[in-house]
């Protein structure tokens, strides 16, 4: 997402009148999806100040187009736009990348802990007036002076100084890293023996899927929150894992640590957004919650989906496992109530609707990991796409492939069925990301990686 805000001594934006142009500050056009209170998270204010600003009877009542005025940032001159902070961003490297000082950056921002920012962090910055809009690193030379090293780099010594924020100095200490006019992409506060490190998306979500794209000359390991993360080589000096964030993930800030294979470690926090799932009761068998038939499955299933195979088997994204997919009779993160308990249980798949008849189809090309009768799955079809992610087949009435079995897209593994702990025939349909179930839709709507 992309924020404009202009100057409030403009008058008009696409036709709209803009806030009383008696207060000072700056606005921003609000955009679909948008609320007062996700603008006033962003900026740093609140709903009330945000409605007083701006006369504002009704914080429900804005649209699309409207301009607001940002209270807090009177006497900001300029345009301010707003990103993501990126991982490996700090506020020094991200006061190279706009060309801005850093402690205008760090009081626009309302950063207390300037070394602490964390990845997906919505940033505002006002538009370019100078300085070094983009950077590259350079370690410097033992002995290495600031004229020597500006000389090399055909730039002024005090605009070299000044962009890196070390006014003054002659010398620069022995491998100390600075910064010069560049690539964007590398102005980064991650060391360089990690690389370039990209996120996809910038900020996680509860029972979604996270890329982690790596680019070094190094092996590199790491771990989300207290889950090891799998990388894969893909390339030469490239790596990618990818990995689901469990749908009961705690919404906050967890740290994402990346580890060189000689232990140098980086760790910055990561915002893992809530899901905003809801809410269904189920009446079920209770055999079905009886640990010792949960427990058993989960062990059994889990060692299953933990396994990474090496070999990217799908392309593209994934299909619906039946023909029928307009509406679902349940959806993916659901939190369950079973036999009147309390909210304690999620829905771990996306359920389609369709009776004993009903073929069930596979939605990429994959390898049989398992296939049998559970007491609470029924019969299940496991199948490895590779790197770490598999889908699920529960409650099926039939399964009609074995482990080891090359399943091609649009292929019948099964049929639907009521086995398990159903309330009538359905399909349960799971995908697993790194040991982790995430919602099948997002796999049906975009490629990974």
């Amino acid at each position: 997402m992309r924020i404009s805000a202009i100057l409030i001594a403009l008058s008009l934006w696409g036709g709209l009148a803009l806030a009383p142009a008696k207060q000072d500050g700056p606005v921003y056009v609000v955009e679909a999806g948008d609320s007062l209170f996700s603008i006033a998270q962003i900026f740093g204010t609140t709903v009330e100040e945000l409605a007083e600003a701006n006369q504002i009877e009704d914080p429900s009542a804005i649209f699309p187009g409207q301009a607001l005025l940002i209270p807090g940032y009177e006497g900001l001159g300029g345009t301010l736009e707003f990103n993501p902070v990126r991982y490996g961003e700090t506020l020094s490297s991200l006061a190279l990348r706009y060309g801005q000082p850093k402690d205008q950056l760090g009081r626009l921002n309302r950063v207390l802990n300037p070394q602490r920012l964390y990845s997906g962090q919505p940033f505002v910055f006002p538009e370019r007036i100078g300085g070094m809009p983009t950077s590259q690193r350079i370690t410097s030379l033992h002995g290495q002076s600031m004229f020597e090293l500006s000389s090399e780099l055909g730039m002024d010594s005090w605009v070299l100084a000044h962009g890196n924020g070390i006014e003054g100095r002659r010398w620069l200490v022995p491998g100390e890293l600075v910064y010069a006019p560049g690539d964007q992409s590398a102005t980064t506060a991650l060391p360089p023996e990690f690389g370039t490190v990209t996120l996809t998306p910038d900020r996680a979500t509860q029972g979604r899927t996270l890329s982690v794209q790596l680019e070094s000359p190094n092996e590199i390991t790491g771990r989300l929150g207290d889950r090891q993360l799998k990388v894969i080589a893909t390339g030469e000096g490239l790596a990618l894992a990818l990995q689901g964030v469990h749908a009961l993930e705690e919404p906050g800030l967890v740290e994402l640590e990346l580890v060189v294979d000689d232990g140098m470690r980086y760790s910055q926090p990561l915002l893992i957004r809530d899901g905003g799932y809801g809410q269904e009761y189920l009446q079920v068998p209770p055999e079905t919650l009886d640990p010792a038939n949960t427990e058993p499955e989960d062990q059994l299933i889990a060692s299953v989906v933990s396994q990474v195979t090496p070999e990217k088997l799908w392309e593209g994204t994934f299909a619906y496992p039946s023909t029928y997919f307009e509406t679902f009779p349940s959806f993916f993160g659901t939190r369950r109530s079973y036999n009147g308990s309390d909210f304690i249980y999620y829905h771990t798949g996306l359920d389609l609707f369709g009776s004993s008849s009903t073929p069930v189809l596979a939605p990429a090309i994959g390898r049989v990991a398992l296939s049998e009768f559970l007491t609470v799955r029924g019969n299940v079809t496991y199948i490895d796409h590779g790197w770490g992610v598999y889908t699920g087949y529960l409650h099926q009435s039939e399964s009609l492939v074995k482990p080891g079995d090359i399943v091609e897209p649009g292929q019948t593994i099964g049929y639907m069925g009521g086995t398990g702990r159903v309330t009538g025939p359905h399909l349960h349909w799971e995908v697993w990301v790194g040991g982790v179930p995430v919602d099948p839709v997002e796999w049906t709507l975009a490629e990974f990686p």
